[in-house]
């Protein structure tokens, strides 16, 4: 059986380069080199807030449920985002962008998910 996943023990660098691609992404946004769009921040800014998740130290309870609260918004809001742009047959150079952002958000989760499980057998 799998004792520990491969990507867990990179789990804080990779906390850290979420926490660079929503400083870098924010800074596009308020230099206004992208256009403003509230989906759009409200997805770097989850994706920010689960890289510090990432980085902190971990609390079981907690960062479990700071996770998965941060994680939802998170992924709904580019879950509506993707539909949006497939129902009004808007697609353009951003759509990549949101399929990347849903997967960051997913996989995010999927690690803090995964670490929290394995503390909880191990600890």
């Amino acid at each position: 059986m799998i004792t520990k996943l491969v990507l867990s023990h990179y789990i804080r660098p990779l906390g850290w380069i979420a926490i660079v691609i929503c400083a870098v992404t924010w800074w596009m946004d308020l230099v206004e080199i992208v256009q403003t769009c509230p989906f759009c921040r409200t997805e770097r800014t989850a994706i920010g807030l689960l890289g510090v998740l990432m980085v902190l130290p971990h609390f079981r309870y907690i960062s479990i449920f700071l996770t998965c609260l941060v994680s939802v918004v998170g992924l709904v809001t580019a879950s509506q985002h993707l539909f949006l742009m497939i129902k009004s047959w808007h697609f353009s150079l951003n759509t990549p962008l949101v399929i990347i952002a849903l997967c960051l958000l997913s996989g995010e989760l999927l690690l803090l998910i995964e670490r929290t499980w394995l503390n909880r057998k191990t600890g």
